[in-house]
C-alpha cells in the first residue's frame, strides 16, 4: 500500500508579535500522522492567503517554495534507503541538517536558529532580527552566483572579497557590510570548531573602518520638542518618551518595559531609576531630572483611572508609557514629531540616548558617572561622546580663528606696526624686555 504524504503551509493567527508578524509554520501529513516544523520564515497575518499557502511577498513565497523542495526531497531520500519513511523520520532528518550541516547556507541557518532560542535567555530580540539579515543578505549572495548551496569545504579566501563586493554593489553602510563579513567569518569559525575545516579562511580579512559618528540634538533643538505638545496620541506619547530619554539616557527597550517599581527614592529624598539593561543585563541608576519627573507624572495621570489598572498602580508595577505600539510604527511616529517641530535631522530614540551623554559630559559630570547613569558594560562605550565633545570644541576654535582672519587686515596690520615700532621701545629695553647692558 502507498504512503500518503502531504505538506501544507499555515501560520498561527492568534501568536503574533509586537510587530504584528507570525512565523509561518509547514504541517507534514504522512498516513494519517501529522507533525510542524518551523520554516524560518515570517509574515503579516493580513498578507497571509490560506487557500495558496503564500504570503504577498515574492520573495518569502520562493524560500518557502525552496522549503517544500527540500522536504519532498527528505522524503524520497529516506524512503530510497530505509524503504519506510515516517513524519518523524522526514522531521529528524531536517532538524539534524541544522544539527550538523556542511554547507554554507545550512551552517547559517543552524547558527539562526541557536541565537533565536536563546533570546531572553542571553541575547536580545534586536540582535536575533541583525542576524537574521545577515542571514538573508547571504542567502541572497548565494543566489546570485547561480547555486543553491556552497560545500564549507570548497569555500577559499577569495569568497569573502566576491561577498563585500556584493554588499557594495547593492549600497549599504560600511557598519553593515562589516557587520555581514563578520557573520560569515563567525560560520567558518563555528566549522573549524565542529572539525568541517582546518581553519578560518577568513580569519586574516582586513575590515574597512567605519568613521563611528553619533547623531545628537543640541539644547536648542529640545527646547523645541519641550515647547508644544503633539495632538495625536501616539504621536504625543513618541514626543514625551523621546524627551524623557534625552534627560534619562534610557534605550527605547528599557523604556517599553520601565514600570513605577523601577522608580525609588534614596534617603535624602533624591529620586532615582533603577533597573537593568534589557541589551547588556547590567544595572544603571540614573537621578530623576525634574522634566522627566513631569513625564512620569503626567503618565500616570492621563492612563486610565480605572479600578483594576489603579490598584495594579498602588502595587508599583505598571508600565509608565503605555499603550505601546509596535517600533516601526513609533519610528514613524518621531519622523513625524521631528518634522512638526522643524529639525532637520531624523529623529530616533537612540540619538536621544547619545543627545544625554553628550548633554552631561557638556555638564560637566564625570565619565565614570556618565557610563554608570547610562548602563555601559565598558568605559570605552562612553568615551566616544569625550571624543564628541573634544571635536566641537576643536570646531568652535576653528571658527573663532577664522572670525578673526576675516577682520579688517589693515587694522590687524597696524596693531602689528604698533607692536613693532622701535619708537615706541624705551631706551635701554630690548623688544624682549630686559634691560641692555652697557660697557
Amino acid at each position: 500500500m502507498r504512503s500518503t504524504f502531504k505538506i501544507l503551509f499555515y501560520i498561527n493567527r492568534q501568536k503574533t508579535k509586537a510587530d504584528g508578524n507570525t512565523a509561518i509554520l509547514c504541517r507534514i501529513t504522512i498516513d494519517g500522522k501529522s507533525t510542524a516544523i518551523t520554516t524560518g520564515e515570517e509574515c503579516k497575518v493580513s498578507e497571509w492567503n490560506t487557500k495558496q499557502g503564500l504570503t504577498t511577498d515574492r520573495k518569502t513565497n520562493q524560500r518557502i517554495s525552496e522549503f517544500r523542495e527540500l522536504v519532498e526531497k527528505t522524503y524520497r531520500d529516506i524512503l530510497t534507503m530505509e524503504g519506510v519513511v515516517s513524519v518523524e523520520l522526514i522531521k529528524n532528518s531536517l532538524q539534524g541538517i541544522a544539527t550538523n550541516p556542511t554547507t554554507l547556507l545550512t551552517m547559517s541557518k543552524a547558527e539562526l536558529q541557536a541565537v533565536k532560542e536563546s533570546v531572553g535567555k542571553s541575547r536580545a530580540e534586536g540582535t536575533y532580527l541583525n542576524l537574521f539579515h545577515s542571514d538573508r543578505n547571504l542567502r541572497d549572495f548565494v543566489k546570485s552566483k547561480g547555486v543553491q548551496d556552497i560545500p564549507i569545504s570548497t569555500i577559499t579566501e577569495d569568497l569573502i572579497e566576491e561577498y563585500r563586493f556584493f554588499l557594495k554593489k547593492h549600497r549599504l553602510k560600511l557598519s553593515t557590510i562589516n557587520n555581514n563579513l563578520c557573520w560569515l567569518s563567525r560560520l567558518m569559525f563555528r566549522a573549524v570548531s565542529r572539525r568541517i575545516i582546518r581553519f578560518n579562511p577568513f580569519e586574516n580579512t582586513k575590515y574597512e573602518k567605519a568613521e563611528k559618528k553619533i547623531r545628537f540634538l543640541q539644547k536648542s533643538d529640545v527646547m523645541k520638542l519641550m515647547a508644544m505638545t503633539m495632538n495625536d496620541r501616539e504621536s504625543e506619547l513618541a514626543r514625551l518618551m523621546f524627551v524623557f530619554s534625552c534627560f534619562t539616557g534610557m534605550a527605547i527597550a528599557d523604556m517599553e518595559n520601565l514600570e513605577y517599581s523601577h522608580i525609588q527614592t534614596a534617603a535624602d529624598g533624591q529620586r532615582y531609576i533603577r533597573k537593568e539593561r534589557q541589551k547588556t543585563k547590567v544595572e544603571f541608576v540614573v537621578p530623576l531630572h525634574p522634566i522627566a519627573e513631569t513625564i512620569i507624572s503626567h503618565c500616570r495621570n492621563s492612563q486610565a483611572g480605572n479600578e483594576e489598572q489603579q490598584a495594579v498602580k498602588e502595587k508599583g508595577d505598571s508600565l509608565v508609557f503605555q499603550p505601546h505600539c509596535s517600533r516601526s510604527v513609533m519610528g514613524k511616529n518621531l519622523s513625524i514629531v521631528g518634522k512638526a517641530y522643524g529639525i532637520r535631522e531624523r529623529l530616533s530614540y537612540h540619538m536621544a540616548r547619545h543627545t544625554f551623554g553628550t548633554m552631561s559630559l557638556n555638564a560637566g559630570i564625570p565619565i565614570e558617572s556618565i557610563a554608570k547613569m547610562m548602563g555601559h558594560a565598558s568605559i570605552s562605550s562612553t568615551q566616544i561622546y569625550a571624543q564628541v565633545t573634544d571635536n566641537k570644541i576643536s570646531e568652535d576654535m576653528d571658527r573663532l580663528i577664522a572670525k578673526y582672519k576675516a577682520k579688517d587686515k589693515t587694522t590687524v596690520n597696524a596693531d602689528v606696526e604698533a607692536a613693532t615700532d622701535t619708537k615706541t621701545i624705551p631706551l635701554g629695553v630690548n623688544s624682549n624686555g630686559r634691560k641692555e647692558e652697557t660697557a
